[in-house]
């Protein structure tokens, strides 16, 4: 996450067009496996999943054909996921409050938090250069905040203590 931060701020957009277009790939091996499952079966589901595969098409070729437009509109997707991030993250703090290290995640999800609530607040963008630093910082946060979380989690058979 911490690499993915540092690119989205140093390439903002073609850290957004590389997203796009990964996304609208994804989207079409997606709806190749739509297909598959409702031919595997059989014919009471296969109108379903066809129709299922049809929008992952038509997402994917709007991705694949205008990366821009796609960014734009993935911008509220991105922020909508950092305010479900931030506040999972809180969550996550309180559950794991009494082990040390942990206030990272508390900082994180926090910021995550903001981050999120900026994002949606100036959508649509006026520029897009923006969302990729907002997104880059969000990744490096939550990048320093798993690194903690980890050294809480080795420290857990240790008798340490909960932090204070």
């Amino acid at each position: 996450m911490f690499v993915c931060g540092i690119l989205a701020i140093v390439l903002p957009l073609t850290f957004s067009i590389a997203v796009a277009t990964v996304l609208g790939w994804l989207f079409f091996f997606v709806a190749a496996a739509h297909l598959i499952f409702g031919l595997h079966f059989g014919s009471d589901t296969s109108g379903w999943h066809a129709l299922i595969a049809g929008l992952y098409c038509i997402a994917a070729m709007c991705l694949l054909v205008n990366p821009l437009l796609g960014v734009v509109l993935l911008t509220l997707v991105i922020g909508v996921v950092l305010i479900a991030e931030g506040m999972v993250e809180i969550v996550l703090f309180f559950i794991l409050r009494d082990y040390q290290h942990v206030v990272g995640i508390m900082i994180d999800g926090l910021i995550t938090l903001v981050l999120g609530i900026l994002v949606c607040a100036h959508w649509p963008p006026a520029t897009l250069d923006v969302v990729p630093y907002l997104v880059g910082i969000g990744f490096i946060l939550s990048g320093i905040s798993r690194l903690l979380l980890g050294i809480a989690i080795r420290r857990v058979g240790r008798p340490d203590g909960p932090a204070t």
